[in-house]
């Protein structure tokens, strides 16, 4: 995959990539005073541009730009395969993301298939695999900057743990990044169970729990004591006499307890007798004649007569109906009396043969049984769940036995890898040290293996460069560069799907001229023998004159307004 050509809508930027270098340089004009920079001509945006285009993260300036909602950025790329591939994106949308392949045909995919669909295409990883290697994660290699990518040769973003460091750079070694995933995994279940086991354990030091064995033991003693007394409740006899009182006992309560319905119905029934004697509904002829009146119209006599008929009839009827229910009002409270007196009668009936019973012993031994009884199930049940909880215990620390034989193998698995495919390794080691020896005139040295001494759980991949000079942040630029630079080419040789070029955003800063040169010499010289491409930031005073070419500066720019990256500043 190759970078073809980079152009915006409404047309501003349109920049053709080419083989070997392309610089993004920017440059004073005869116009400068001594208060202008080269600093915000638009470079670093270039770049961002690309990463835009690339599924990146909006830079919050750019996303809140004004004028830069207006554009909509389309990047080309050559696949082998695909053959043409490209990507629009515009900043007012970001989350819309327009593919097509080798036509203009574009079509919206959603931005988690953009990623599946460029990690496969761009790194040949399946799009189904769903690892923490995703297609930005590797990106993060391809381009460097300032911000993240300078300050440590492994570790292209900063924020990154080193299970995803050793992970990255044995998938760009091509060796098995699975193994240190696969271990972060087993590391993250076994650091749960040992919380789960921590948590319990100090509950129930907090709560004094005995020891397992000393609780198996209490509840075999409980157990035991509880068969003897089960027995002694089982063969328990009581005289017959208190047997029959106690049938008596219960026979007087079920009573009771009807005389208590028979009381609480009555006083129901009493309730609503006397609420219906209280409602009396009074006619008033005198308003009905008033009424008619009011309308001017007059009762004949004889309807008159025939009203005062209906009134005391309504009168006798209210007077019987009343009559009625003051009867019945009087019978039932007389019958509610009997109640409550047989009400009296039974409790003190039954209070008299509990005495008995309880004055003998016999109820209250019987309920003592009972109780002691209970209190041992109780207790049985208690240690029982104690004794589960220790089981519960034993059972995740197998799990955490289970989880560390898995990390043991992994640790061997790590190791057997680093020892057969050593030929990979001496591979990429020699390609490094051609590269940083061209550069600096010094050897170093690349090595990449598992630590002699090591914890169980401890990510055991090591990668470090050695060399003769070291320390400025010149030497480490200068081993980020042989580093990537020898990575890609490696790549190349295993013929791995991957991209064919790099962005280094301002790598050179601080690095020696003469370093400088060697570098841009290097890629001159091997865009010849091999088809990529290397991006990179400067200003025009930081190269070397020959290479401030058009062929090699494919974009130019300066601190005049008109002049810089698109065209206003932001």
């Amino acid at each position: 995959m190759i970078l073809k050509r980079l152009h915006s809508e409404p047309k501003r930027i349109d920049v053709v990539f080419q083989n070997g270098l392309n610089i993004i340089c920017s440059d004073k004009t005869e116009k400068s005073s001594a208060r202008d920079t080269r600093n915000g001509t638009g470079k670093t945006t270039f770049i961002k541009l690309i990463d835009f285009c690339l599924l990146g993260e909006p830079d919050p300036k750019i996303l809140n730009s004004e004028e830069f909602q207006k554009f909509t950025f389309t990047l080309e790329l050559q696949d082998e395969k695909k053959g043409y591939v490209k990507i629009k994106r515009s900043i007012k949308e970001p989350n819309k993301i327009q593919i097509a392949e080798k036509t203009d045909d574009y079509k919206e995919i959603s931005l988690e298939e953009a990623h599946k669909y460029f990690k496969e295409i761009f790194f040949g990883i399946p799009p189904e695999e769903d690892l923490p290697l995703t297609f930005r994660t590797l990106m993060n290699f391809i381009r460097r900057d300032e911000n993240t990518g300078f300050s440590n040769i492994f570790r292209q973003y900063i924020h990154w743990q080193k299970y995803l460091i050793d992970a990255v750079n044995l998938y760009l070694i091509g060796l098995d990044y699975h193994l240190p995933i696969n271990k972060e995994s087993l590391n993250k279940e076994k650091s749960e169970i040992e919380k789960i086991i921590f948590g319990i354990s100090k509950d129930m030091e907090r709560k004094e729990v005995p020891k397992k064995s000393a609780l198996k033991s209490e509840k075999l003693i409980i157990e035991d004591e509880l068969k003897k007394r089960e027995k002694l409740l089982k063969d328990f006899k009581v005289h017959s006499e208190y047997e029959t009182l106690e049938n008596e006992a219960n026979t007087i309560t079920k009573l009771i307890k009807e005389v208590q319905r028979q009381i609480f119905v009555n006083g129901q029934r009493i309730q609503e007798y006397q609420e219906a004697l209280s409602e009396y509904y009074k006619i008033d002829f005198n308003q009905v004649k008033e009424l008619y009146k009011s309308i001017n119209i007059y009762l004949k006599e004889n309807l008159q007569k025939k009203y005062e008929e209906i009134a005391d009839f309504h009168k006798t009827l209210i007077h019987n109906r009343n009559t009625y229910l003051s009867s019945e009002i009087k019978q039932l409270l007389g019958y509610q009396d009997k109640l409550n007196n047989r009400l009296v009668e039974l409790d003190k009936k039954r209070s008299e043969i509990l005495r008995i019973l309880e004055t003998h012993g016999a109820l209250s031994e019987f309920n003592e049984l009972h109780k002691r009884l209970d209190e041992a199930k109780e207790k049985i049940i208690l240690l029982g769940q104690w004794v589960k909880v220790y089981d519960e215990i034993s059972e995740y620390k197998k799990e955490k036995a289970e989880v560390s034989e898995k990390l043991r193998i992994n640790n061997e698995k790590s190791e057997e890898m680093i020892n057969k495919k050593e030929d990979i390794i001496n591979q990429i080691v020699l390609l490094f040290e051609e590269i940083y020896k061209g550069l600096v005139s010094v050897t170093g040295i690349l090595a990449i293996g598992v630590k002699d001494k090591y914890k169980i759980d401890d990510h055991i991949f090591e990668f470090s460069i050695k060399g003769e000079r070291g320390g400025s942040p010149g030497i480490t630029r200068s081993k980020i560069f042989a580093y990537d630079l020898s990575i890609l080419f490696h790549n190349f040789s295993l013929n791995r799907i991957f991209p064919h070029f790099l962005i280094h955003d301002g790598i050179f800063n601080g690095v020696e001229s003469r370093t400088r040169k060697n570098a841009l010499d290097f890629i001159t010289q091997k865009a010849k023998e091999e088809n990529f491409q290397y991006v990179l930031t400067s200003n025009t005073d930081d190269l070397p004159e020959e290479y401030l070419k058009e062929e090699y500066c494919i974009v130019k720019l300066t601190d005049q307004e008109d002049e810089n990256l698109m065209g206003f500043k932001f």
